[in-house]
């Protein structure tokens, strides 16, 4: 694991690991990961299977814009997968927001060419780049999936939420809740330690786990409604909800396994 501490007294003092050693920490875990995989990995792989077979392996029909994004979207999910397995549970939410914001841009593109001509065209000029801005947000992309499914839509903007204040802006909860008293060090000072990394198998890296997951079955849902009549969601999506109905079914057994050590 790595700390960081802050000792206060009249002045402030912060002693941070060393980078080397921060990388250190990182790939070992990663290692011991491949060697022996944490517990909700199985369900990884899992969600890998899905994109693989009933996602990709269909015809995509979508433009250029929409399959960029799609593909932008996987692949930065595959990013906060390996952030997980690293240990740094925190870093997990910035990218988990930026996967999931590109499915959201795949699905404000698919149905619209105008659309996709703003975002192709958003570094050509300051105004351009302003419109691009203006549209191209969560909130219009939650409106426009409500029209098909209200459920996935408020689904998609809690994910959103939650990532933004759990770490992918750095907000109080993003850091307090690495943050922890270490006590009186001397007459003198208190300190506090902060932790980057996690243990292997360590409750915050399933919980990293888990949130790969709930934000993979959003950009699942979403990545199959940029496509025209994508099957995943149309006549397989018993598929979808059984998938949805197993990571529940986890959920309720972490909660209870919770509740039971702390009665």
């Amino acid at each position: 694991m790595i700390h960081n501490k802050i000792i206060l007294d009249d002045a402030v003092k912060i002693e941070a690991d060393t980078l080397l050693n921060y990388l250190k920490a990182a790939i070992e875990n990663l290692v011991y990961h491949e060697k022996k995989a944490p517990d909700l990995m199985g369900m990884i792989h899992e969600m890998d299977r899905i994109f693989h077979q009933e996602i990709f392996a269909y015809e995509y029909d979508a433009n250029a814009a929409t399959m960029l994004l799609a593909m932008n979207s996987y692949m930065m999910l595959s990013n906060a997968v390996l952030q997980a397995l690293s240990g740094h549970q925190v870093a997990v939410l910035p990218v988990a927001r930026a996967a999931l914001e590109s499915a959201c841009y795949a699905y404000l593109t698919s149905s619209d060419k105008k659309m996709s001509e703003i975002w192709f065209n958003r570094g050509k000029s300051k105004t351009a780049t302003d419109n691009c801005r203006k549209v191209f947000t969560i909130v219009a992309a939650t409106a426009k999936l409500r029209y098909i499914s209200p459920d996935m839509s408020d689904y998609v903007k809690k994910l959103y939420d939650l990532s933004i204040e759990y770490g992918a802006h750095p907000n109080i909860k993003a850091i307090s809740h690495h943050l922890h008293d270490s006590g009186v060090v001397d007459d003198k000072f208190h300190a506090f330690s902060h932790t980057g990394i996690y243990g292997e198998n360590s409750y915050q890296v399933n919980g990293a786990l888990l949130l790969c997951i709930d934000v993979g079955q959003a950009i699942a849902f979403l990545l199959s409604a940029s496509a025209k009549d994508h099957p995943f969601i149309n006549e397989r999506v018993d598929v979808f909800q059984n998938w949805m109905g197993e990571k529940n079914k986890i959920i309720d057994d972490i909660s209870a396994k919770l509740d039971k050590s702390r009665s």
